[in-house]
């Protein structure tokens, strides 16, 4: 006798035969919910180790390209989503920059000058504010990233294809972001130009491997993508964040 048992999805109401749903693909052993249940489907879901986020984070590193091309190409059950990607990866920096009570403005804005210290005041409060709220000030690099991509390579991909380029690059950099904090915090270095040159070869770099063309002519395109997405960034997000401490 065969162990599978015709059943119905208690998702989607589809007869089922076997042990998950075709139509939905959800399991048929729902009972009732447990707490250890509810906390392995948040791993499941929010990390999943077997599967999209370790392939993700390996494509990111070392063929980028294959996977920005893939998933724009209709292959997205392989690869964790952009948006979640994204968001995982802010929640996580977030995370490490509170436990290690890291501050990136730490002995970069502690001067002060008589003539004009109103502008330097504000100036120090929109460094302040960008600190403080990163995770919404990064959308402007996602953007710029994007923005660039369509500027220079038109007719390739649309806007938003070149956006979930954008958050991809943006995750993986704050992911590295992450490692470079817990390196400053060890060895007590200024790791802010670092972390300049870190995004400018990230870009750079996810850019040719997008293309995959490196004559001279691509890989100027290459740096401009990096100079400007990098310029777009520091103007909007800087020019954003002095607007909204002027307005207090």
């Amino acid at each position: 006798m065969s162990s599978s048992v015709s059943n119905y999805c208690l998702n989607c109401g589809s007869p089922v035969q076997g042990n998950f749903c075709t139509q939905c693909g959800q399991s048929i052993s729902t009972g009732r919910i447990t707490f250890k249940e509810t906390f392995s489907n948040f791993l499941s879901s929010t990390f999943s180790f077997e599967g999209p986020l370790l392939i993700t984070l390996h494509h990111l590193f070392l063929k980028p390209g294959t996977l920005f091309r893939e998933f724009i190409a209709g292959k997205r059950k392989k690869y964790y989503q952009p948006v979640q990607f994204y968001v995982l990866l802010t929640a996580v920096y977030l995370i490490v920059r509170a436990l290690l009570d890291y501050d990136p403005l730490e002995g970069r804005i502690d001067f002060v000058d008589e003539q004009g210290a109103v502008v330097i005041g504000k100036s120090k409060e929109a460094a302040r504010f960008m600190v403080d709220n990163i995770n919404n000030i990064l959308f402007f690099l996602v953007f710029s990233i994007a923005i660039m991509l369509k500027l220079l390579y038109r007719k390739q991909y649309n806007l938003a294809e070149y956006t979930s380029v954008g958050l991809f690059i943006t995750g993986i950099y704050l992911l590295l972001s992450i490692v470079m904090m817990i390196a400053v915090t060890l060895f007590n270095f200024n790791g802010y130009r670092l972390q300049l040159l870190v995004i400018f070869l990230l870009i750079g770099y996810s850019t040719g491997s997008l293309f995959n063309k490196f004559n001279f002519g691509s890989i100027l395109k290459y740096l401009m993508v990096s100079v400007f997405s990098l310029i777009g960034y520091i103007l909007l997000g800087f020019g954003f964040s002095f607007l909204m401490v002027s307005l207090r």
